[in-house]
C-alpha cells in the first residue's frame, strides 16, 4: 500500500515545485499568487472530511481508487489551465481528490495500533508522504529547467492513475472492513481526567492551523525565494523543497517515537519553537547555505510538533467514527495551509518575502504558546478495549497511585508505593 501511494505522492511533489513557478511564468503579482496556491489548502478542506465519512460508512477501497482517479483529472485540468484563476480553480480541485489518502490513511492506523505505537505509527505514513513529495519536488525542479511545465504537469497525471491500479491490485482479496468495525466498542466521550474530546480538538485545531500556517506558507514560497529573491534556478529550488521534504520524512518517526516516550505536551512546545527558529533563518538567508539551515531547523520542530498532535486527537477518538474524526482534524490543517500563502503573499506585497517568513515564525511561536498554557502537564492518555486490562495491571507495577495521570503519551515513573 505504502509502495502504491508513493507513485501518487511523487506527483504532489511534481505540482509543489511546478505551480508556483508557472504563477510567476505569467508574471502574476505577490497577491495573485498567494490566492492562486492558497487554492491548495482550500481544496483539502472542503473535501477532506467527506472522504473521512466515505471511509466510515463505505470502507477504504472505494474511495482511494476513486479518488486518485479523480487526482489525475484533476492534475490534467492543470496542465490544460492557461490562465491564474483557471490554475487556482483546477489546482483547489486536484488537491480535493488528492487529500482523501489522509483520513483514510490515518483511520486505518489510528484504529490498528494500540495508543503507545501511535504516534509512531502515524509519523511513519506521514513520513511516506513527505519522502515522497520531496523526490517529486526536485525531480521536478531538474524536469523544469529541460522542458516546459505544461510537459512536466502531463507527466505528473499519469502517476495518480498508476497509483490507482496499484491500490486495487493490493485490494483485490481484501475482505473490506473499513471504517465499519463489527467489534463492539464502549463510547468514550471523555479521557479519564475529565478532559473531553471537543476539548481536545479545539487545543489540537488551535495548534496545528498555527504550525500549518507556516508548514503551507513554506511550500509555496519556498521555491520563490530561492528563484526570485537569491536568482537562483529551478533545479536549485527543486534541491531546497528535496532537503525539506526529505529530512522531515526521515525525521517523522524519530519525533513520533520522542512524542511516545517524553508526552504529547512537551513535543509540541519545542517543535514549534524550533520551526520559528527555522522560519526566521528563512527570513534573513541571503545564500543557499542559510536556506538549507532554515530548513533543517524547520522540519525538526515539525517533525516534534506534527507527530504528537495526530497521535492525541487520534488516541481521543472514538472508534466508530474515527476516519471522521481523524478527517476534521485534517480540516484544520488545510486551513492553516489555505491561510499560510494568503498571509505570506499580504506580507509579501507589503514588506517582501522576508516578511512572509518572520509571519510563519510568529505563527509556529504562538502554536507553542498555545501547548503550553493549554495542556495540562498531567492530562492522561485514553485506554480503551483489551489494552485497558493491560494498562491497568501494568500501573500497579509500576505506580500503585490510584488516579496518576500525566500528560498523554508520558510513562509514569513514580515508584512503587
Amino acid at each position: 500500500m505504502v509502495a502504491a501511494l508513493f507513485v501518487s505522492t511523487f506527483a504532489t511533489g511534481l505540482l509543489l515545485i511546478a505551480i508556483p513557478l508557472e504563477l510567476r511564468g505569467l508574471h502574476a503579482d505577490p497577491g495573485q499568487i498567494g490566492i492562486a496556491l492558497s487554492m491548495f489548502g482550500l481544496g483539502m478542506f472542503i473535501f477532506e472530511w467527506v472522504w473521512g465519512v466515505l471511509a466510515d460508512r463505505i470502507g477504504y477501497r472505494i474511495p482511494m481508487i476513486a479518488s486518485l482517479i479523480l487526482y489525475a483529472a484533476g492534475i490534467l485540468l492543470l496542465a490544460r489551465a492557461d490562465s491564474v484563476f483557471l490554475i487556482a480553480i483546477a489546482y483547489l480541485l486536484a488537491s480535493g481528490m488528492m487529500v482523501a489518502v489522509g483520513p483514510i490513511g490515518r483511520s486505518f492506523l489510528g484504529t490498528s495500533l494500540p495508543p503507545q505505537y501511535q504516534a509512531t505509527g502515524l509519523a511513519l505514513l506521514a513520513a511516506q508522504w513527505v519522502i515522497g513529495e520531496a523526490i517529486g519536488a526536485g525531480a521536478g525542479g531538474l524536469l523544469i529547467d529541460h522542458m516546459p511545465i505544461r510537459t512536466v504537469l502531463y507527466i505528473a497525471a499519469v502517476m495518480p492513475a498508476l497509483s490507482a491500479a496499484l491500490v486495487f491490485l493490493v485490494f483485490r482479496g481484501y475482505t473490506e472492513a473499513g471504517g465499519r468495525r463489527a467489534a463492539p466498542e464502549a463510547t468514550h466521550s471523555s479521557q479519564p481526567n475529565g478532559m473531553s474530546v471537543i476539548r481536545v480538538m479545539i487545543i489540537t485545531a488551535s495548534i496545528v492551523l498555527l504550525f500549518q500556517i507556516g508548514a503551507g506558507g513554506e511550500l509555496a514560497l519556498l521555491p520563490l525565494l530561492v528563484t526570485s529573491h537569491l536568482g537562483l534556478s529551478a533545479t536549485t529550488a527543486g534541491t531546497a523543497m528535496f532537503i525539506v521534504g526529505m529530512l522531515g520524512g526521515l525525521l517523522l518517526v524519530p519525533g513520533g517515537m520522542a512524542s511516545d516516550r517524553w508526552g504529547r505536551r512537551a513535543t509540541m512546545i519545542a517543535g514549534g519553537v524550533v520551526s520559528a527558529a527555522g522560519f526566521a533563518v528563512y527570513a534573513v538567508a541571503g545564500a543557499f547555505g542559510a536556506v538549507v539551515l532554515g530548513a533543517v531547523l524547520r522540519v525538526v520542530g515539525a517533525s516534534l510538533l506534527w507527530p504528537a498532535a495526530t497521535a492525541w486527537i487520534s488516541e481521543s477518538s472514538p472508534r466508530r467514527s474515527h476516519a471522521l474524526a481523524m478527517g476534521l482534524f485534517g480540516e484544520f490543517e488545510n486551513v492553516g495551509v489555505t491561510l499560510g500563502p494568503l498571509l505570506g503573499g499580504l506580507a509579501w506585497s507589503l514588506a517582501g518575502i522576508q516578511a512572509a517568513f518572520v509571519t510563519y515564525a510568529v505563527a509556529s511561536l504562538l502554536a507553542a504558546l498555545v501547548a503550553a498554557v493549554s495542556i495540562g502537564r498531567r492530562s492522561a492518555r485514553p485506554l480503551s478495549g483489551a489494552l485497558e486490562a493491560l494498562g491497568a495491571a501494568q500501573a500497579e507495577a509500576q505506580a500503585s497511585v490510584e488516579g496518576d495521570v500525566r500528560d498523554p503519551g508520558e510513562a509514569s515513573r513514580e515508584p512503587a508505593g
